[in-house]
């Protein structure tokens, strides 16, 4: 599984780990992605972790670009098989091991990983956004109400991609009791530096102790 994993130097495990989810069209080696696992180690000292999604950076060689979209909607349960198995590796690094499990994912971020979420005992905590409902049927819609850790969602008033009416269906599915949203001004790759900090604190709320 292609992937990239920051810990701080001479790490010894088990600490909190975040598990990042990238957006579409992207890989594990945004700009953001990169930001936020840099942050994590620095400002918290855990360990971070990011692999590139079905049909995407090292793994889009093996998939039809033309339709990519049909295939990110298609492939939920398999990125929970791949973040499963992603996780059951780190979990055995003597700089990782069985510390607390956060996740963090925007746009397909959050298509990829809603369903981890809902789906992994072991997850503590998430931030999520950039997404909505694209039909009752729509596999996030149904991951969503089995999520029931406290979670962030993030959404764009001007978002271009995922109306906000949208973006709030998916936020008021989830299950669980302790959800907040935050929305701002701006197309949907507009979201404020200040959330990324924003949702740093939430998960380090929730990882601590």
């Amino acid at each position: 599984m292609p992937g990239l994993l920051w810990t701080p130097e001479g790490a010894g495990g088990p600490r909190p780990l975040v598990l990042i989810g990238h957006g579409g069209g992207g890989n594990k080696r945004m700009e953001y992605v990169l930001s936020l696992a840099r942050r994590l180690v620095r400002h918290q000292g855990w360990a971070a972790a990011a692999i590139d999604g079905i049909g995407h950076g090292e793994r889009s060689e093996l998939f039809d670009q033309a339709e990519l979209f049909t295939l990110v909607q298609a492939a939920a349960g398999d990125m929970i098989t791949d973040w499963t198995a992603t996780l059951g590796e780190l979990r055995a690094l003597d700089e990782v091991g069985t510390g607390p499990l956060g996740y963090w994912g925007l746009s397909m971020g959050t298509m990829f990983g809603a369903p981890f979420v809902g789906a992994t005992p072991d997850v503590r905590v998430a931030v999520l956004g950039l997404m909505g409902d694209l039909g009752a049927a729509d596999p996030w819609m149904r991951a969503a109400r089995n999520i029931t850790v406290p979670v962030l969602f993030l959404a764009q008033l001007d978002d271009e991609l995922i109306p906000f009416e949208r973006a709030t269906t998916l936020f008021r599915a989830i299950g669980s009791g302790d959800k907040r949203l935050h929305a701002h001004p701006g197309l949907h790759s507009a979201v404020p530096v200040e959330e990324i900090e924003a949702s740093e604190a939430f998960l380090a709320q929730h990882l601590r102790g």
